[in-house]
């Protein structure tokens, strides 16, 4: 059967995922790499708060994805591509090269820091429902915020200053918009709020040697399908500063016909997504399950059937 895989970003992560990464790097014989590189992890007062600020989330959440793939890898026979959303982009071009956990959480490390660094103002995203683009986009240019993220027709995520979002939201309640949320994001990723971390970031990719491509990637900010690690990494950059289309990826990934698609979250949205659009499509998430042995009893069901 033929698998999609698609890995999160960021905003789901919670203390359980904590405790679940450090068992499976425990078993994965990782536990002293990220004891050295990503310490926090580590501490015995860590709060669900400080999952959320960036330069922490990022790092932590590509490590999960990392560590989680590892341990499904040998599950899954017949992969038929990776796709990422937002910081799920670099989990995907990680692990469709086959790159080692050092060199991947580095080069998360190194996108944290830039994109917290790119900007000075209080920031971050915003998700909001009901409401056409070219309405939006009117709201967008009146309030200095951007779009993010394109989920549907109907469903968004914007960014900005914390400050013009909360005029934005003003200005979407006057109009009646039914959903608007805050999300544990500090940063307006994906778009021109990001431009100054876009040359460093460029640099730190381009002094990297990835290996090729084992599988095809479909690149969560369009689309588009990539069979050269170059064309992954060219995406990879652009996606910083630019609006991800999520939602072409979604109709990118239904074209492709897979058998079944699972989420490496953390969380179940972009699953859920699919799911909707998709009904009659395998998709399933790994939060889904209460514990591995649950989801790898499902996968060996999916064999034997």
């Amino acid at each position: 059967m033929n698998f999609a895989i698609i890995f999160s970003g960021q905003g789901l992560q919670s203390l359980g995922h904590v405790q679940e990464l450090l068992t499976l790097a425990d078993e994965l014989h990782v536990s002293d790499s990220l004891k050295q590189h990503l310490p926090r992890l580590f501490c015995s007062d860590l709060t669900e708060a400080d999952l959320y600020a960036n330069e922490f989330a990022q790092p932590f959440i590509f490590v999960l994805q990392w560590c989680r793939w590892q341990k499904l890898k040998p599950e899954i026979e017949d992969l038929m591509s990776f796709s990422g959303y937002s910081l799920g982009e670099l989990s995907a071009l990680i692990c469709a090269t086959q790159t080692d956990l050092e060199q991947g959480l580095y080069l998360a490390q190194q996108r944290a820091s830039l994109m917290s660094s790119a900007t000075q103002h209080v920031s971050g995203l915003m998700a909001i429902q009901g409401i056409n683009l070219n309405t939006l986009e009117a709201l967008l240019t009146e309030t200095a915020t951007a779009l993010s993220i394109k989920l549907s027709d109907s469903s968004f995520v914007v960014g900005g200053a914390d400050a013009n979002l909360q005029q934005l939201a003003q200005q979407l309640e006057l109009r009646g918009t039914r959903f608007i949320k805050r999300l544990n994001v500090t940063i307006a990723s994906h778009t021109a709020c990001m431009d100054a971390a876009v040359q460093p970031y460029r640099q730190v990719l381009q002094q990297q040697d990835f290996a090729r491509l084992c599988t095809a990637m479909i690149s969560g900010s369009g689309g588009h399908k990539f069979f050269k690690t170059t064309d992954a990494v060219n995406a990879l950059i652009h996606q910083m500063n630019h609006t991800v289309n999520w939602d072409a990826c979604l109709s990118a990934i239904q074209e492709n016909q897979p058998d079944i698609v699972l989420e490496i979250g953390p969380g179940s949205a972009l699953s859920k997504m699919l799911l909707e659009r998709n009904p009659n499509c395998i998709v399933r998430a790994v939060d889904d399950f209460k514990s591995w042995s649950g989801l790898q009893a499902w996968l060996e069901s999916l064999q034997i059937g």
